[in-house]
C-alpha cells in the first residue's frame, strides 16, 4: 500500500509503508526529521528526557522519485535525486538508506541500464565538497568512509581508494593521490599510500612518488606537505636553481615566507653562486583596510667578476632600497602622506635580475611627501626628494621642499553677497611661498662631509592680485600685478686663478659660496584684451556639411621695472686685460630677477579649425565631427623700454590630433634682426639690409603616432570606445617580474593585439657659419632628425599556444632597441614559457615548464643562458 503526501520541504513525494506496520504518516515523518525519536515519558505530565544516542538536530530529506519507510527494519530508502541537510552537511545522491537506530546512512549511485553510473554522491560540509562512489556517514559521531572519493582542497585535487572521515576537520586517506589538474584522470599526480587532510590547513602524505598519466617515475619524495590554507601561511621558498658561465651554479630567491597576517607579510630570501656572488633580500608587503597600504624591499648584493688573482676579476657591492606607500583617502579628512623610494647602486640592475624596466632607466627618483590643510584655507607640503643618475653619477637632493599657499579669496566680495557680482567683486589674491634646500654632487662624494658645505637654501614668495573685468559681452580685460621675492642664503662667487705649468700658464675660473642673507624683488605688471571670433560655413551637398572657424585674438602687455639692484660682479682677466661681468644667482634654484626694465606689448591670434562630414554610424545628427587643428598660434611682440632689438621674432606654433592616434606640433620662427656669424642679432633689421620682412630662423616639427590595434579596433565606435576603455596597454606582452620569467598568464581573448608607436622629430636652426666672411660653402641652416620605431604584438597561433615579440628600431642610428621574443603554451594544469633576447647587453634566453597552481609552483622544470655571462 502506499500514500502521497504533499508539501513535504516543497517536493511531492511517493512514501510506501511495509504492510507489518500500524503507523500514521504523520508520526513516521516527525520520527525522522526531529530529534525527538529516542524521547520517552514517565508520565503524560513529566518532561521528555533526551537520549545520548539521540541526534542534536533535524535530519532533513528530500527525494524526486520516492521515499520507502520501513517500520521494522527502521530504515528509510530514497530513490533518485536524493537530498539529506543535517547540520552544516548536504548530501546528494541518486540512492539513500538511513537506519532510525544507529543514525547512519549509506549513499551511492544507480546503475541504469547500459550499466553506467549516475547520481554518485556529492558531499557537502562548510567549505568541503567532494564527490565518490559510496559514503557511509554517522550523524551521531560524524564519521563516515568514502569509497573513490575526488574532493577539492584549496588550489588541489584529493583522489583516494578509501577516505575515513574523523570529524569536521580531519580525513584520513588511503591508496590516493594529489594533484591540481580538475580532470577526473588527470594529466599528473602526486601518487601515495597514506594521507592525512586538515581541512583548510595542510595536506600531509607519507612516501609519494609523481606519475604522468598512469606512468610513474622514479621522482620519489620521502613525505608530502600541501599546505590549504586560504589565507597568508608561512613556508620556505624553494630556490630557482640553475647555471652560469660567469656565476657558477646558482640558487637564487631561496627563504622563508613568514604569512604573519592579513596586513602585512615578510620574505626573506637570497642568491648563492659557487663563484662567489651572494645577494640577501627582504620584502614586506603591508595593507591596513581605509589607511594604507604599501610595499617595502632592501636587498644588498655582492657580485663577483672574473678568476681571483686575475685582471679580469672584479668585485662589487651593490644594494636596492624601495618603499612605496599609499594612504588612503578615506583616512583623514585633511592630512595625506605618500613615499615612493627607489635608491639603487650604480651597478646593481647590471648584475641582479630585475625587470627590463629597471635595466633600461638610468634615472631613478624618490620622494616622501606630507601635505595638510587648515580649514580648506592655509594649505601645507611638505616633501624630501632624491634623484640619481646611474650613468653619470649625479644625485641631487633636496632637504625639504615646503610649499606653502593660502586660497584665492575675493577682498571685496561680501561673505552673504545677493545680486550680480560688481567688477570689484571678482578681484581675487593668492599668497604663495616655497623652500628649498638643495644639494648636487657626485655618488662618490655623498658620504664626504665636505660635500654638505655646497647645500644651497632659496625662499620665494608670491603675491598675485587678479583684476578680471568684463568689457561688454563679449571682450575679456584682464589685469594683474604680481609682487615676487627670493630670498636666498649663499649666492655663487667667481675669481680667476693662473696656473704655471713650465712655460704654459692655464687659466682656471673657481667658484664658491658666500653665506649671508640676500633678498631679491621682482614685480611684474601685466593687462590683456581677449575675446573669440566665430565663423561657421554650412553645405547642403556633399559629404562636408559644416567648417567652424573659431579665432581668438589676445593683445597683451607687460611691464617689468628694474628692481634687481647688486645682482652681478666681476673678476679680471689678465689674458683679455677685461673685467669679466658673472651673475651671482645664475644656476640658482629661483635665478635671478630682470636687471631691465621691459615693457613689452604681444599680439597673439589663436586658431582652431573643425569640421562635420557625413556618418552613417551616427544615428541621431548623422554627421561627424573632425577636428583639423586643435590650436595654430600666431604671436609677435615689441619691447618699448629696449633701446635697441625692440621686435620680437615671429612665431607659429600648432598643434593637431588625428584618427584618435597621432599627434603632430610644430612650431616655426622668423627673425627680424640679421645674425652675425657667431648667432649674435645686430640692431639692423632684414628689410634694411636683405630687402625682406623677415629670415625664417628655425623650425621643430614633433610627430608621435601610438596606434594599438587588435579584433575590436574593427567592430562598430561603441565597442571600441568600450575597449580603448577596459584596455590597459601593457609595456610587455608577457609582464614579468623581477624573479625573470613572466607570472601574469596572457589573455587569450582576442587573438590578436599589435602596438605601435612612431616617433619622428625633425629641427632646423640657424648654421652661424654661413654667415661668416669666408663661406666655404656651408648651408644655411643646421638640421637634425630624429625618428624611432617601436614594436609590441602577439598572436594566438592556436588556442593555447601565444607568441609575442617587443622592439623597436632607431632609425636615425640604424640600430634595433631592445628586443624580446615570447612564446607560451597552455598545458591545461601546466605551462610552457620561453623568453628570448637575442641581441644587446641583456642578451639570454629561457626555458621553463611548471605547474600553474601556486601550491605546486616549486614543481616546474627551468633552463636558462643568463644575461650575466655577457659579460663574463
Amino acid at each position: 500500500m502506499f500514500f502521497v503526501i504533499n508539501n513535504l520541504h516543497g517536493q511531492a513525494n511517493t512514501v510506501y509503508l511495509q504492510p507489518d506496520t500500524i503507523l500514521t504518516i504523520h508520526d513516521t515523518i516527525e520520527r525522522v526529521h526531529t530529534p525527538t525519536d529516542s524521547l520517552t515519558m514517565d508520565s503524560l505530565t513529566k518532561k521528555k528526557r533526551l537520549s545520548p544516542d539521540a541526534l542534536q538536530s533535524s535530519v532533513k530529506y528530500i527525494s524526486q522519485d520516492s521515499i520507502i519507510i520501513n517500520l521494522k527494519k527502521k530504515k528509510i530508502l530514497l530513490y533518485e535525486d536524493t537530498k539529506v541537510y543535517y547540520d552544516d552537511i548536504e548530501l546528494d545522491a541518486a540512492f539513500m538508506e538511513f537506519g532510525f537506530v544507529n543514525s547512519e546512512l549509506y549513499a551511492s549511485g544507480i546503475a541504469d541500464s547500459a550499466g553506467h553510473i549516475h547520481g554518485p554522491p556529492i558531499f557537502k560540509q562548510g567549505s568541503t565538497e567532494f564527490c565518490s562512489q559510496e559514503i557511509r556517514y554517522n550523524f551521531s559521531t560524524k564519521k563516515g568512509k568514502v569509497t573513490k572519493v575526488i574532493t577539492a582542497e584549496g588550489e588541489g585535487y584529493i583522489h583516494g581508494q578509501y577516505v575515513k572521515h574523523v570529524d569536521d576537520k580531519t580525513s584520513y586517506i588511503r591508496g590516493g593521490q594529489y594533484t591540481t589538474c580538475n580532470l577526473e584522470y588527470p594529466h599528473f599526480q602526486i601518487r601515495f599510500n597514506k594521507a592525512k587532510v586538515i581541512q583548510d590547513d595542510k595536506i600531509i602524505t607519507g612516501p609519494a612518488y609523481i606519475s604522468f598519466g598512469n606512468i610513474p617515475t622514479p621522482l620519489v619524495i620521502p613525505f608530502g606537505y600541501f599546505p590549504i590554507k586560504k589565507n597568508r601561511s608561512s613556508g620556505i621558498v624553494i630556490p630557482t636553481v640553475g647555471e652560469s658561465l660567469a656565476r657558477g651554479f646558482v640558487f637564487e630567491n631561496f627563504g622563508y615566507y613568514f604569512g604573519i597576517s592579513d596586513n602585512f607579510d615578510l620574505l626573506l630570501s637570497g642568491d648563492i653562486t659557487t663563484r662567489g656572488s651572494w645577494a640577501a633580500k627582504a620584502k614586506s608587503n603591508y595593507v591596513f583596510r581605509y589607511k594604507c597600504n604599501g610595499v617595502l624591499e632592501v636587498a644588498f648584493a655582492q657580485n663577483v667578476q672574473g678568476e681571483r688573482k686575475t685582471p679580469s676579476w672584479k668585485l662589487s657591492n651593490d644594494f636596492r632600497v624601495y618603499w612605496t606607500h599609499n594612504q588612503d583617502t578615506k583616512s583623514h579628512p585633511t592630512t595625506r602622506f605618500n613615499a615612493h623610494v627607489n635608491i639603487i647602486s650604480r651597478f646593481y640592475n647590471k648584475y641582479n635580475q630585475t625587470i627590463p624596466d629597471d635595466f633600461l632607466s638610468n634615472q631613478f627618483s624618490s620622494s616622501l611627501s606630507l601635505s595638510t590643510n587648515i580649514k580648506s584655507i592655509f594649505f601645507f607640503e611638505g616633501a624630501l626628494s632624491y634623484s640619481q643618475n646611474t650613468k653619470t653619477n649625479d644625485i641631487g637632493i633636496s632637504l625639504p621642499t615646503v610649499n606653502m599657499y593660502v586660497r584665492q579669496f575675493y577682498p571685496f566680495r561680501k561673505k552673504f553677497k545677493s545680486g550680480a557680482l560688481k567688477w570689484y567683486d571678482n578681484i581675487s589674491m593668492q599668497w604663495t611661498s616655497q623652500m628649498v634646500n638643495q644639494l648636487n654632487t657626485k655618488d662618490s662624494l655623498f658620504t664626504k662631509p665636505q660635500t654638505w658645505n655646497g647645500i644651497q637654501t632659496g625662499i620665494q614668495h608670491s603675491i598675485p592680485l587678479n583684476i578680471p573685468i568684463k568689457v561688454g559681452k563679449v571682450i575679456n580685460w584682464n589685469n594683474n600685478v604680481t609682487f615676487t621675492e627670493k630670498w636666498y642664503l649663499q649666492r655663487n662667487l667667481q675669481d680667476l686663478t693662473t696656473i704655471s705649468q713650465g712655460e704654459t700658464q692655464t687659466a682656471q675660473v673657481n667658484n664658491y659660496l658666500k653665506r649671508g642673507f640676500y633678498a631679491l624683488h621682482d614685480l611684474r605688471l601685466s593687462t590683456s584684451l581677449t575675446t573669440k571670433v566665430f565663423f561657421q560655413y554650412n553645405f547642403k551637398k556633399g559629404g562636408l556639411k559644416t567648417i567652424r572657424h573659431v579665432i581668438s585674438p589676445d593683445i597683451n602687455f607687460t611691464y617689468n621695472p628694474n628692481l634687481g639692484g647688486n645682482m652681478y660682479g666681476t673678476y679680471f682677466d689678465p689674458s683679455t686685460g677685461k673685467n669679466v661681468e658673472y651673475n651671482y644667482y645664475a644656476g640658482s634654484m629661483y635665478g635671478g630677477v630682470n636687471s631691465r626694465m621691459q615693457a613689452i606689448a604681444r599680439f597673439t591670434v589663436n586658431n582652431n579649425l573643425e569640421i562635420k562630414v557625413k556618418s552613417k554610424k551616427d544615428t541621431i545628427t548623422g554627421t561627424r565631427k573632425i577636428t583639423i587643428f586643435d590650436n595654430v598660434a600666431i604671436s609677435c611682440g615689441y619691447d618699448f623700454a629696449a633701446d635697441s632689438l625692440r621686435w620680437k621674432p615671429l612665431t607659429i606654433s600648432g598643434r593637431t590630433s588625428l584618427f584618435s592616434f597621432l599627434d603632430i606640433t610644430f612650431n616655426l620662427s622668423f627673425d627680424p634682426y640679421i645674425i652675425d656669424d657667431k648667432g649674435r642679432n645686430l640692431n639692423q633689421t632684414e628689410a634694411k639690409v636683405n630687402n625682406r620682412l623677415m629670415r625664417f630662423s628655425g623650425s621643430n616639427l614633433n610627430i608621435g603616432l601610438n596606434w594599438r590595434i587588435n579584433q575590436d579596433f574593427f567592430k562598430s565606435k561603441k565597442r571600441d570606445e568600450k575597449a580603448k576603455e577596459t584596455s590597459q596597454p601593457e609595456e610587455s606582452v608577457f609582464p614579468i617580474t623581477n624573479s625573470g620569467m613572466p607570472n601574469i598568464r596572457p589573455d587569450f581573448k582576442n587573438p590578436w593585439n599589435v602596438t605601435v608607436s612612431y616617433t619622428f622629430a625633425y629641427v632646423t636652426s640657424d648654421n652661424f657659419a654661413y654667415y661668416q666672411i669666408v663661406n666655404f660653402g656651408e648651408k644655411k641652416y643646421n638640421s637634425n632628425i630624429i625618428q624611432a620605431i617601436t614594436l609590441s604584438a602577439d598572436v594566438n597561433i592556436t588556442r593555447k599556444w601565444k607568441i609575442g615579440v617587443t622592439t623597436g628600431y632607431d632609425i636615425q642610428n640604424k640600430n634595433f632597441t631592445y628586443t624580446r621574443i615570447e612564446i607560451y603554451r597552455d598545458l591545461h594544469c601546466w605551462e610552457m614559457r620561453f623568453e628570448w633576447v637575442p641581441f644587446g647587453n641583456r642578451m639570454e634566453w629561457r626555458f621553463q615548464i611548471n605547474v600553474k597552481a601556486s601550491v605546486l609552483q616549486d614543481l616546474k622544470f627551468k633552463t636558462q643562458r643568463d644575461f650575466r655571462d655577457n659579460y663574463y
